[in-house]
């Protein structure tokens, strides 16, 4: 399989149409995401192209969830301040393998869904940083009472680096916590370390993350569809103004 390390050309790549003869399995083996653009005929359901790739996980609310804002809510996936970078497979016992977002409305300014590649993190990173992250795990939290699917056993712990399933590589597993946004989806801290440690790698990822080359910014338009390997790829979102609306229809399957 030809891959690159480089996201800028991943995402240049990884584009195709929404209509039943488009590539996108093809190219979402490729680089762990795919954008699926509105243009040609018959384009093809937000369910139709989740199907393929495993079954509609399932949650309180169902197996589809609209991504909106909702005032007054404690929940960081519907307020419009910025999501830092994280993998769902953490904290959801669902075990999501894929993502699919749908826009339905989409803001002028701000709101991108942001997408860091393993290979690109792991091809970048200073290696004395990739060594930590061999030697540690993470515990995880949530933040959001009822959302996820509770774990009977306790917190996730969990190895920040994993096997890529496709290319057998290393996979990057994290999620990034700080403690600008006390109330967001999760908490996060390095098992062994102390809080002020903890918080010194996660802006040490943030920083090697937030390079061109690892992190592909993606601005929405109505009618796009966006699908992750949730095993492969991290993401976030950046903030946007909440007069802004920005409106996304989500399944994820397992």
């Amino acid at each position: 399989m030809d891959v690159t390390t480089d996201m800028r050309d991943s995402a240049a790549d990884a584009r195709c149409g929404r209509s039943a003869s488009t590539t996108y399995l093809e190219k979402l083996e490729r680089h762990g995401f795919v954008v699926l653009e509105p243009e040609g005929p018959d384009p093809m359901s937000l369910e139709d192209i989740m199907a393929p790739l495993g079954e509609a996980a399932s949650y309180g609310f169902g197996t589809q969830l609209i991504q909106k804002q909702r005032p007054g809510t404690d929940n960081s996936q519907f307020r419009t301040g910025a999501i830092p970078m994280h993998t769902d497979a953490l904290l959801n016992a669902n075990r999501v393998s894929y993502i699919g977002l749908e826009c339905l409305e989409a803001p002028d300014e701000g709101g991108q869904t942001l997408i860091a590649g393993s290979r690109a993190f792991f091809a970048t990173a200073p290696a004395a940083l990739v060594d930590t992250l061999r030697g540690i795990r993470i515990e995880y939290w949530s933040r959001v009472s009822g959302f996820y699917v509770e774990r009977p056993d306790g917190n996730p712990v969990v190895p920040p680096v994993q096997q890529d399933p496709v290319t057998g590589g290393d996979a990057l597993w994290v999620g990034l916590d700080y403690p600008e946004d006390p109330e967001r989806n999760y908490g996060a801290a390095v098992v062994g370390y102390t809080r002020t440690q903890s918080l010194e790698l996660f802006a040490a990822l943030d920083r090697s993350l937030n390079r061109p080359e690892v992190t592909y910014a993606h601005r929405w338009r109505p009618g796009q569809v966006l699908v992750m390997d949730n095993r492969r790829v991290l993401h976030a979102r950046t903030a946007y103004a909440p007069e802004c609306p920005r409106k996304l229809r989500r399944i994820s399957v397992s």
